[in-house]
C-alpha cells in the first residue's frame, strides 16, 4: 500500500478503524500487532530487490539498469567541516532516489505475499495492511497473531529487514455481546 498516489497513512488508519468496528459489530475477536522495521530503507539486501523485480517479470533490460544503479555505491560523511574517507554501501536503496520507494515496496509486497494474509478478516483468520515499512497484522486469535508475527520476522530477516522491537505494539478488541 505504501507510496501510492493519493494514499497516505490516513488511508491505513481508516482501514484499521473499519476492521475494528466490523469485528466489534459482528462479535469477532481481533488481535493486532503494529510492526516497524529498523533502518528498513538502509538495510534491505540489494540482491533481494533484483530477485523481487524478476518475480514481477520486469523486463531484464530495466532490471540490469536498476542493478547498475545499486552497484559500487560509495558515500562520505561530513563531521564538523571535514569529510571522512569514502566507504562502500552494500545494502539498502539510495536515499532521495525517485525509484527507491518503488523498489522497497516491491520487496515488502513479496514478503507479505509469502504470509498469505490479504483477505477479509471476517472470513479469514488473519490479514495485513502496510504503508512503507509500517505493517499491521490483524488476526482472530492471539496465537495466530503470534505465529504470523514470527513468520514475518523470519521472512524479513532473509531480506535484511529487522523488526524494531521498541516500536512494536499489540492490542486486542472484543466484539460486543448481544443483550
Amino acid at each position: 500500500m505504501g507510496f501510492q498516489p493519493n494514499r497516505s497513512a490516513v488511508n491505513n488508519i481508516f482501514i484499521v478503524r473499519q476492521i475494528i468496528e466490523k469485528c466489534h459489530e459482528f462479535i469477532l475477536e481481533l488481535h493486532i500487532v503494529f510492526i516497524d522495521y529498523t533502518h528498513a530503507f538502509d538495510s534491505v539486501f540489494r540482491d533481494k530487490i533484483i530477485t523481487c523485480l524478476n518475480k514481477y517479470e520486469i523486463p531484464s533490460k530495466l532490471i540490469k539498469l536498476i542493478a547498475r544503479t545499486l552497484r559500487d555505491t560509495k558515500a562520505r560523511v561530513k563531521v564538523n567541516q571535514n569529510y571522512t574517507d569514502k566507504f562502500e554501501i552494500t545494502t539498502g536503496v539510495k536515499q532521495g532516489d525517485l525509484l527507491s520507494a518503488t523498489l522497497f515496496s516491491v520487496v515488502i509486497d513479496d514478503i507479505l505475499k509469502q504470509l498469505e494474509l490479504r483477505r477479509n478478516i471476517s472470513t479469514h483468520l488473519k490479514q495485513c495492511s502496510a504503508y512503507a515499512d509500517d505493517i499491521l497484522i490483524t488476526a482472530q486469535t492471539e496465537q495466530i497473531m503470534i505465529d504470523t508475527f514470527k513468520k514475518l520476522k523470519n521472512i524479513s530477516l532473509q531480506f535484511g529487514l529487522i523488526v524494531n522491537g521498541t516500536k512494536q505494539s499489540t492490542g486486542s478488541v472484543q466484539g460486543k455481546k448481544p443483550n
